[in-house]
This record gives structure tokens, sequence and C-alpha cells, in this order.
């Protein structure tokens, strides 16, 4: 996971750059648009399931999405208590300028790699994203796969301590 990480981390720092400059658009704001106009409409719940941030971030870039115009919001016809989130006309025109810009960088990372090893590793990445889902739902997941002897535990929260 800390190969994948740093090269996630490192496409994420390059697009960073042009979300910011030319969109005004901060890297979670970008997750939601991207999930919005992948999955839309849908609520803002659901598109943070379709994510890796935290509830409150959710909202705030929501909420900076829709202050911008990117976003609408609509009341759900069967439950109107319920949120809808779509893309608005102007979200939708940066998403696919952006969304260019992001698979132009996506083909020149796979350049390196012959045609059957790109299929290869879609056919392995969606494996993974499948068993990833499955056994990380949880944050404390790890306890159920691994035991850490109890001495272990110990050490570790006498180390921690203030």
């Amino acid at each position: 996971s800390y190969r994948f990480s740093i090269i996630a981390r490192r496409h994420t720092r390059c697009l960073a750059d042009m979300h910011a400059s030319r969109f005004g658009l901060s890297t979670n704001g970008w997750k939601l648009l991207s999930v919005i106009d992948y999955f839309g409409p849908l609520s803002a719940t659901e598109a943070g399931g379709h994510t890796s941030l935290e509830p409150a971030k959710v909202t705030r870039g929501i909420d900076a999405l829709a202050e911008q115009g990117l976003v609408l919001r609509g009341e759900d016809a069967i439950d109107r208590r319920r949120t809808i989130l779509s893309l608005s006309a102007k979200g939708k025109r940066i998403h696919d300028k952006v969304e260019h810009v992001s698979r132009a960088l996506e083909q020149e990372l796979l350049r390196v790699l012959r045609p059957g090893e790109r299929e290869t590793l879609d056919h392995l990445l969606d494996k993974l994203e499948r068993r990833s889902a499955e056994i990380f739902a949880r944050s404390d997941a790890w306890r159920d796969i691994v035991r850490i002897p109890a001495a272990d535990a110990d050490a570790s929260a006498a180390t921690a301590a203030p």
C-alpha cells in the first residue's frame, strides 16, 4: 500500500496545482466534482461513500462547490428531506477540462507498460479495489486480520504516553 500511496500522492500533487490555479478547486473539491459527475445525481452521504473523505470534509467541499456555482442542490422527489447533488453546466465544463488533463497524465504514466501489461494492471486493480472495499470497510479492520500480542501493545501504549 505504501507504493500505491506514493504514486497517488505524486499524481495528486501534480494535479492539485492545476486544480487550484486554473479552476480554484481544492483536491477534495475535485474529488467530489468527479464523483458527482460519475455517480450523480446523488446525496452528499453517497458522494462521501465514493471518496476517502471524512463527512465534515465532504460537507465543506460540497458547500464550496455550490458557492462556486459548480454543484446544484435539489430536492429528492421521493424523500423531500434529502438533498440531491448534480453538476451545473459550469461544473460539467470544468470537470471535463480537468478530466482531460488527468487522463493525459495517466496515459503518460502508463506509457511504460505494454498493452498486455495495461490490461493485466486494470484487471488486478479491479480485484484489489473490490477486496479493499470488503476488508477495509472499518478503520479498525486490522484487528480482525492481525493479532498483536498484548506485550507488544502494552509497550506501544507506554512509549506513546506523554
